[in-house]
């Protein structure tokens, strides 16, 4: 870089958080609402990313109600799923029943990601001590003696430095903030890959099924989601890039063979862009923390995406962490006023 030390717009708040995903975003707001100055660093101008996982399960709403925001938040776009199948040629193999669990909540909710974590941040922002920094990248870790400071980042307005108590590393399973500490994940990766996309609902197609379809060795996973379908097609890992180059129309074949009454819709699928790749991956790392850093989410363990468990393992990372670290964050941090340290 060209940029000087001198040249740098320095920041400082108490906990800085590296990434907006469902992990930091939930951080954010915990350590606000209980006074810590914090500020939370998005790579992206928003949260507006198709494909990712959308669940949350019963326990993320009896945070939420402990928090008094559940029903604010199914106020917004949603669907309830009380029943998990798996469809077989001979039948319905299997249920899985959420609807016999012991909560106010006795089902999965399935809501856009992006709207979660604008309700997440939208709530976060009330309180005076969190600042949001979009389309801002962590480039580096600061470290003196051995102990991390904060980060150094780039932003709309040029690069800066964000001074802090704690780091967290929230940032996904490509975690940068990983990498810049040295910490090497363990990874086992399960034998496919995973290919996601929407086709619209018909009024013949009946009651909303939810779940997978297995056919011809083929399994098919199906979400309602309101007014179309969500469908992730299970391939073979390392197949996707010979599918790639047979075409879209052996993704389409691979959707009929295992779901023919899609055959009046598959043609839908037009190009390879209409279409995610989602990479499945397990992995963690042995030790998740230094001195001065956290990580958590995605960026500590990448889990299974049955069911989307990774994003609410991400969650409960983050209310560990903030019933853990609040009140030594307080006793050791800052007050902050418009995003200035009162020291």
């Amino acid at each position: 870089s060209n940029t000087t030390p001198a040249e740098l717009e320095v920041r400082s708040t108490t906990c800085c958080i590296v990434g907006g995903g469902p992990a930091g975003a939930v951080l954010a707001l915990l350590l606000a609402r209980q006074g810590v100055a914090v500020t939370l660093l998005e790579a992206h101008k928003d949260f507006e990313r198709d494909f990712r996982g959308d669940t949350l399960h019963p326990s993320v709403l009896e945070y939420m109600d402990q928090l008094g925001l559940s029903e604010r938040l199914l106020q917004l776009r949603h669907q309830k799923i009380y029943r998990l199948g798996l469809q077989t040629p001979q039948g319905l193999f299997g249920q899985l029943d959420f609807s016999r669990l012991k909560t106010r909540h006795p089902y999965i909710t399935m809501m856009p990601q992006s709207v979660f974590l604008e309700f997440i941040t939208a709530e976060a922002a009330r309180y005076p001590g969190f600042v949001l920094l979009r389309s801002t990248v962590a480039t580096e870790l600061i470290e003196e003696a051995g102990v991390v400071r904060g980060v150094r980042y780039r932003g709309p307005e040029g690069a800066g430095e964000l001074r802090a108590l704690l780091t967290v590393g929230a940032d996904g399973r490509g975690s940068k903030i990983r990498r810049a500490a040295g910490f090497e994940p363990v990874k086992t990766a399960p034998p496919m890959d995973v290919l996601w996309f929407h086709l619209p609902k018909r009024e013949s197609d009946g009651e909303g099924f939810n779940g997978g379809r297995y056919a011809d060795g083929r399994i098919l996973i199906q979400f309602d989601r309101g007014d179309s379908w969500q469908f992730g097609c299970l391939i073979r890992k390392g197949s996707y890039q010979q599918m790639h180059r047979d075409g879209i129309d052996s993704l389409r074949r691979a959707v009929v063979e295992s779901m023919p009454s899609l055959v009046d819709r598959v043609q839908l699928l037009s190009d390879w862009k209409d279409v995610a790749m989602l990479s499945v991956e397990s992995s963690r790392v042995p030790k998740w923390y230094r001195s001065g850093l956290l990580l958590i989410g995605d960026a500590a363990h990448v889990m299974t995406p049955v069911l989307g468990v990774g994003i609410n393992y991400a969650i409960q990372d983050a209310v560990v962490a903030a019933n853990l670290l609040t009140s030594l964050l307080l006793a050791r941090g800052q007050v902050v006023a418009g995003g200035k340290a009162i020291r």
